[in-house]
């Protein structure tokens, strides 16, 4: 029976009576985990659902103040006080309810061992900005992509910025963080499933760059006819970076361009400046002919997938590429077969033509990004925006390809800490700024 109610527990699916929930608990707690003497915060928000269940909202501040709910049970213990567990952060949290004191405290679980000290105060709840939430479908060719579109509340024609994805999301889910925090600051944002996948018809097989390019294009073109609707713009992520610039060139009706963490040269040299990029950072000194070397062959590799070559023709530089000393940080494929030569023959991107684009652009970078180097992006990028009035760069400092800060011990000695995963604040300040200046 014990058992039987930890596991209950656990899952967060425990029948509460709405009696024994304290009232004193409802309303919107800070604070913070500790772990390694590291502060992460976050905010938990209590409320009653309309069937009497605890229904918990949790708030990352971190993360834009991104809001979502989040299952925790309560558990009477006598007076007003009482325990609440969710798996959150770890295998378990504990916390101990002082509704006197307004205090939550307990730990974050992983396996037998505390993994972190959690501390939360209850503060004066007030609402993030208010957004809703439409579903919409659009045409693009002869399938139906389905939609989000999230728009700040109250707001009459907000700008729209449209979510073009990366490589790999082809969910809308992928894209609703950014949706959120713009929403909550303004501006609408409109994120899609991709073809064949989620709510969207058509075959995830027979996706090319083509066929992504179309997509965004459709998406403009049904963006610009709502006429509830303001200013249309595009907020693109990694490999989306090929797709929005391409879109804007040339034309008079796109609001702005945002590119994180795009690429600027064609696929082939961006595979060529990865593999580079991460013989540079593995430690061992390579000669700058191996660098050439290496190179020269992940664009050859990205060539012939582009051009439909045989596999014999891959063989025959494969064979050079395994026995070089660079041959661990190189993309060699094993089979004609391999996923990402697939992915190279459906997509051919080449250089967006950023000179084309008239819009306001901001590009935003990671300072230690091994995909998309700033070293190699950031020159060309800028020359190419030269004749650009409103072009804004920004390298955020020690982030990477997700525009956070990886993981890992910081520091020596008696100042060293543990710092978890975190997106870059430089990245959502710029990038809210930039908009705000923009469209106040």
């Amino acid at each position: 029976m014990r058992l039987l109610f930890v596991i209950v527990l656990l899952l967060g699916s425990a029948t509460v009576e709405a009696q024994s929930i304290p009232n004193g608990l409802l309303g919107r707690w800070a604070g913070v985990t500790l772990e390694n003497e590291t502060p992460r915060l976050f905010e938990l928000t209590f409320s009653r659902a309309a069937d009497g269940q605890l229904a918990t909202a949790l708030t990352l501040p971190y993360n834009g103040y991104d809001s979502f709910p989040f299952a925790f049970t309560y558990e009477a213990t006598g007076g007003p006080d009482g325990r609440l567990t969710a798996g959150l952060f770890g295998d378990q949290m504990r916390l101990t309810v002082n509704l006197a004191e307004g205090h939550l405290r307990g730990v974050v679980m992983r396996g037998d061992s505390v993994a972190a000290r959690v501390h939360l105060q209850k503060v004066v709840d007030f609402p993030l900005p208010a957004i809703t939430s439409e579903e919409v479908r659009f045409r693009a060719d002869g399938d139906t992509l389905a939609a989000t579109l999230l728009r700040p509340a109250g707001r009459a024609r907000p700008p729209v910025a449209l979510l073009v994805p990366g490589r790999g999301q082809t969910s809308r889910v992928d894209a609703l963080f950014w949706a959120r925090l713009l929403a909550r600051n303004g501006i609408a944002a409109l994120a899609w499933d991709g073809r064949g996948s989620g709510r969207s018809t058509g075959d995830t097989a027979s996706v090319t760059s083509d066929v992504l390019i179309a997509d965004v294009r459709a998406a403009l073109e049904w963006a610009l006819t709502r006429a509830d609707l303001g200013p249309v713009g595009m907020l693109s992520y990694s490999a989306g970076g090929w797709i929005a610039p391409l879109v804007a060139a040339d034309r008079t009706d796109v609001a702005f361009v945002i590119t994180l963490v795009g690429p600027v040269g064609t696929l082939a040299e961006q595979q060529g400046q990865t593999t580079v990029a991460f013989m540079r950072a593995s430690g061992t000194a390579y000669s700058e002919a191996e660098i050439a070397a290496a190179f020269a062959y992940q664009k050859e590799t990205v060539r012939l997938a582009q051009a439909g070559a045989p596999w014999r023709a891959f063989e025959a530089i494969n064979a050079g590429a395994r026995a070089s000393r660079w041959s661990e940080h190189a993309l060699i494929p094993a089979s004609a077969n391999d996923a990402d030569l697939a992915y190279f023959t459906r997509h051919r991107f080449e250089a967006p033509p950023w000179a084309r684009v008239r819009a306001p652009v901001l590009a935003v970078f990671g300072e230690n990004d091994p995909l998309v180097m700033p070293s190699d992006n950031v020159p060309s990028l800028r020359a190419a925006l030269v004749t650009n009035r409103d072009a804004t760069i920004v390298v955020a400092p020690g982030a990477d390809h997700t525009l956070a800060r990886p993981p890992g011990y910081v520091g020596e000695g008696e100042g060293r800490y543990y710092r978890p995963w975190t997106r870059s604040p430089v990245v959502l300040g710029s990038l809210i700024e930039w908009l705000a200046a923009r469209f106040p």
